[in-house]
């Protein structure tokens, strides 16, 4: 039977054995002591362009289960101030990452872009995450801080990377905004609704989304889901984007294929979308106290995407295709899109 067809019917906290199938008790031990590291690229060269949402790395770490978030005295005070992720049952997890996001005009190659489109900007950041989740629903609480502008180092890095591949050369970087400090505070919860498996160890589930992100860097509402139909579902809640909050995911139980003991491959296909109501966002508005380029951005932007995903023991391989709607009121063409791979291990 595929993990993703497991419904939470109980949940014994610490004992090991947190939800039940219709053939018993599902243990977690092994799931709680895989921790996972996961690295995202995500580049519009697999769509053929370079523009807009041009290229973003991130590397990020969630921790195995800490069942006491592993701190005392004031950390320990502090953690538990956090909303929605100090629930008694279920996991808890910290997560860590470093990334950084580049955007460029559609046209990198004149020396004063076009003022109409959208400007050359960078971020440079690190996120603190906290996750907390049952078999049924995971919340993330996660803080990111970093850098906008040529402190970012996104000017360099698009130069090298152009440069080694022989792709044009960016002109127009002198016009990114400028140096600020950012900050975004961000929250998501993400629920397994649905789960059934079809033929033996085949099976499809639903993983809808919700959350929030406050900050002068980005400010927005989010929903969507994400269906996942194959062999051997993992026990998670779904591929993610490179975007806040997302720092992979550790197995729920013991029947995701990266800890399992008989079940070790797992091939599936998804679908996912996701929709913003977007109150800012720096890398269209502009430096918050600093005059620089900046366009008109669309109120609301919408992403479909769609993908597969491999697991081979301990390592998980996805790629994802993302369709994006207009982000400013100028901007050519009814969508952009980039590609999205993400490589992980839980050990």
């Amino acid at each position: 039977m595929a993990a993703a067809a497991l419904m939470l019917l109980g949940v014994t906290a610490g004992s090991g054995l947190v939800a039940q199938s219709p053939d018993g008790p599902v243990s977690t031990a092994r799931a709680r002591s895989a921790p996972v590291f996961t690295a995202y690229f995500e580049n519009d060269t697999f769509t053929g362009t370079d523009q807009h949402y041009t290229n973003g790395l991130k590397l990020s770490w969630l921790s195995a289960d800490l069942a006491d978030w592993g701190q005392t005295g004031w950390r320990k005070t502090l953690v538990a101030m956090l909303p929605f992720v100090n629930r008694t049952e279920g996991q808890k997890n910290l997560g860590l990452a470093l990334g950084q996001n580049i955007y460029t005009p559609r046209d990198i190659r004149r020396t004063n872009p076009d003022p109409v489109d959208r400007p050359y900007a960078g971020w440079l950041y690190l996120e603190l995450a906290f996750v907390s989740k049952t078999p049924a629903i995971s919340d993330t609480v996660a803080i990111q801080a970093g850098l906008i502008g040529p402190h970012s180092l996104s000017e360099d890095s698009q130069r090298i990377v152009h440069q080694w591949s022989g792709s044009t050369r960016p002109r127009g970087w002198a016009h990114q905004l400028r140096d600020e400090m950012g900050v975004n505070l961000v929250y998501e919860r993400r629920w397994r609704l649905y789960g059934r498996a079809l033929v033996q160890r085949l099976g499809i589930d639903l993983v809808p989304h919700a959350g929030v992100s406050l900050g002068n860097v980005q400010t927005y509402a989010n929903a969507g889901g994400t269906v996942r139909f194959g062999l051997n579902l993992p026990s998670d809640f779904g591929v993610q984007l490179a975007r806040p909050g997302s720092v992979g995911g550790t197995p729920a139980d013991d029947l995701d294929p990266r800890v399992a003991l008989d079940r070790n491959f797992s091939v599936f296909a998804f679908g996912a979308a996701d929709g913003r109501a977007v109150a800012r966002d720096i890398f269209l508005d502009g430096n918050t106290f600093r005059s620089s380029r900046s366009v008109n951005k669309e109120a609301f932007v919408g992403d479909l995407s769609a993908g597969f995903g491999l697991i081979a023991g301990p390592w998980q391989l996805t790629y994802t295709q993302v369709w994006r709607t207009r982000e400013f009121k100028a901007q050519r063409g009814y969508y952009n899109n980039f590609g999205s791979v993400s490589v992980s291990r839980a050990y």
